[in-house]
């Protein structure tokens, strides 16, 4: 088995653990996995948002989309 530590929590977060782990059918530790993992997802979509309209604010960046995408289409 892995190895493990305690985390301090209120009550009613351990609780709420509990209850969607029960409902899903998975380990507290799996269900804390999932959420970490979804949070990891979240920030790397507005990492590029972000970075995708900093990019289309910038002429540079727009000629240079420009010419990406007339050659991707053969132009």
């Amino acid at each position: 088995m892995a190895e493990t530590t305690t985390v301090r929590v209120a009550r009613a977060t351990r609780d709420h653990l509990n209850k969607i782990s029960a409902e899903r059918g998975e380990t507290v530790d799996a269900t804390i996995q999932r959420g970490l993992d979804l949070l990891d997802r979240e920030q790397w979509r507005r990492t590029a948002e972000l970075d995708a309209w900093a990019a289309g604010q910038d002429v540079e960046d727009q000629a240079e989309l420009r010419a990406a995408m007339a050659d991707l289409a053969g132009e």
